[in-house]
């Protein structure tokens, strides 16, 4: 008598659960993105009722813990007494999540502003856009621990400089260009390449990438941040993984194993880039410690904390739209970000994370044919889920785009042997359009990606965010060149042009001829070393002796032909 009572109120309570829903007032922030993940107790029908479909269609982010089972249940005693509770409203969860979808319109279907980027007067010279990320202070500042790390570590200075740095960098980012089998090939007698060979010698070039450092070792505590080492706009972004590729083993558990990567073993980086693949915010992946210091929602589990933080440094969210993989998404995610940031977003969501949306079976949509779809809308939370049919099904979410207006793609068909028009709904367009930036930006690195060899497993990290910069510094000058109407250079010229603005800096503008009154009154001429280069007197001379009042190269040789050239500029 118990049971059957016990069950009739619990029927009583679902079929008349739309009013009492809408009497409690529960909202979908409420309801998408409160829940806590751990799985407490929670009171089961009684014996001798059916619960196999709450069992299939309930998964662990679905429960509630009993502290907020009880909370949420405190106004319903006048359906049963407080052991059950827990029991209505889990079995009232279930059917509330069952019942928010419809195949309808969706309400909340929005377009993104075209970005819109102001023209420069000029086109820059290439190495004016590589310093706008990387300016002269990080020269300084590596120059500086640099100094500091081989006092530490020999018990003297290397003596190094902003301006050596410079060059060192250019040599790095030319062999990223000119590759050979091993460093000394660039040196030797049989396959010298003069210039990177004539810009220093072997030995100093090795002792700078020995002591290269950023970061003193006396002020840092690795237990704190395992990458201090290395620590010193469009609307539509993507977010996903890049591999900074590493097969050492001194990394300890900061090395990661992706298979699915054409690098598979390195350090896992978070991207955020637009769809140019410019890159706008990135993070390393470091285990336990990737968000410290960082607020961190555990109701969102590592991909969504990753979404949220780079999402942060967003300057317009409002007007922007950012795309992910199933990694990342959930409804609870999309649905934050909607609510407290105003930032419309679209990806693809797994199986398990649906909480309830019931879509078409796959192979139901397979057998009906390519470009088939199924879809529900829930307006309330804003969500539209979108399961398509290619040669696989992909299942969407978004709280911008849903199935209209149904478009057409061109897919190869075995029956015709030739390539037919599909129907694409326009959530799929539109993740497809703009899902590939991280992609994109990764592609572009490794093209002609800095050699990093070393022992010290943080220069790999180092090396690849200057690729960044010169990439970044690439797309800058590509969009400026668009918009004066100019050609622009390709990315290995303009690579090329970066690595010699830094070795040779005073060729990007040629300094003029001292007058002569200054070059013949005789005072303050005095020799100084500086950056290799063409003497001003000799046709084919190189040399490092700089007049420190001229500043112009001047050389002395001496042998079997020697001149002195420094003498016979200063003399009329």
């Amino acid at each position: 008598m118990l049971i059957t009572l016990h069950f009739t109120l619990k029927c009583v309570l679902l079929i008349n659960l739309p009013a009492y829903i809408c009497f409690q007032g529960i909202s979908t922030s409420t309801f998408y993105g409160t829940r806590k993940r751990e799985v407490a107790s929670v009171v089961l029908p009684p014996d001798g009722s059916s619960d196999s479909d709450e069992d299939e269609g309930t998964s662990e982010d679905e429960l509630y813990t009993e502290g907020q089972c009880q909370d949420s249940s405190s106004s319903s005693d006048q359906f049963s007494d407080s052991s059950s509770d827990e029991g209505c409203l889990f079995f009232t969860d279930i059917f509330f999540l069952f019942n928010r979808w419809r195949k309808t319109k969706f309400e909340h279907q929005s377009t993104v502003t075209p970005s819109c980027f102001t023209a420069p007067d000029e086109l820059s010279t290439p190495l004016t856009y590589f310093s706008k990320f990387f300016d002269e202070d990080i020269f300084g500042t590596i120059a500086h621990q640099t100094n500091l790390y081989s006092c530490q570590l020999i018990g003297s200075s290397i003596n190094t400089d902003a301006s050596e740095i410079k060059a060192f960098i250019g040599m790095k980012l030319m062999m990223g260009v000119v590759k050979m089998p091993a460093v000394e090939n660039y040196w030797a007698t049989d396959t010298r390449y003069d210039k990177v060979a004539d810009v220093m010698p072997l030995k100093r070039y090795k002792c700078l990438s020995r002591m290269l450092h950023c970061q003193d070792n006396m002020s840092s505590d690795s237990s704190e941040d395992r990458l201090v080492k290395i620590r010193p706009s469009e609307n539509q972004f993507s977010i996903d993984e890049m591999m900074v590729p590493y097969k050492g083993k001194k990394a300890g558990s900061l090395r990661q194993y992706l298979p699915s990567k054409p690098k598979k073993w390195g350090f896992k980086i978070f991207v955020r880039a637009g769809v140019s693949g410019f890159v706008y915010d990135f993070m390393v992946y470091t285990g336990k410690s990737t968000f410290d210091g960082a607020s961190l929602d555990k109701e969102f589990g590592l991909g969504g904390n990753v979404v949220l933080q780079l999402c942060r440094t967003i300057r317009n969210p409002s007007n922007c739209v950012v795309y992910f993989d199933n990694f990342f998404t959930s409804l609870r995610l999309i649905t934050h970000l909607k609510e407290s940031m105003g930032l419309r977003s679209l990806g693809t969501i797994r199986k398990n994370r649906l909480m309830g949306c019931t879509l078409e079976e796959d192979r139901d949509l397979l057998r009906r044919g390519r470009g088939s779809f199924d879809f529900r809308v829930d307006n309330d939370a804003k969500l539209a889920v979108v399961k398509w049919a290619d040669n696989k099904t992909v299942t969407l979410v978004s709280s911008c785009a849903s199935v209209s207006p149904v478009g057409q793609v061109r897919r190869y068909s075995k029956e015709e042997k030739k390539k037919i028009c599909v129907p694409c709904p326009k959530i799929v367009s539109e993740y497809n359009t703009h899902m590939g930036g991280v992609d994109l930006a990764d592609m572009m690195i490794a093209l002609y990606r800095t050699p990093a060899k070393s022992h010290r497993w943080y220069l790999a990290i180092f090396w690849q965010m200057v690729d960044i910069a010169v990439n970044n510094a690439w797309l800058l000058h590509r969009r400026h060149a668009a918009q004066l109407g100019q050609k622009h250079h390709c990315l290995k010229v303009f690579r090329l042009d970066v690595a010699k603005g830094l070795i040779y800096p005073e060729k990007q503008k040629r300094v003029p001829r001292p007058v002569d009154d200054m070059i013949y009154d005789g005072i303050d001429h005095f020799p100084i070393v500086s950056v290799k280069g063409r003497c001003r007197m000799c046709q084919d001379g190189q040399t490092s002796i700089v007049c420190q009042k001229c500043k112009v190269r001047l050389c002395i040789v001496t042998g079997q032909n020697p001149r002195n050239c420094f003498h016979s500029f200063h003399c009329q």
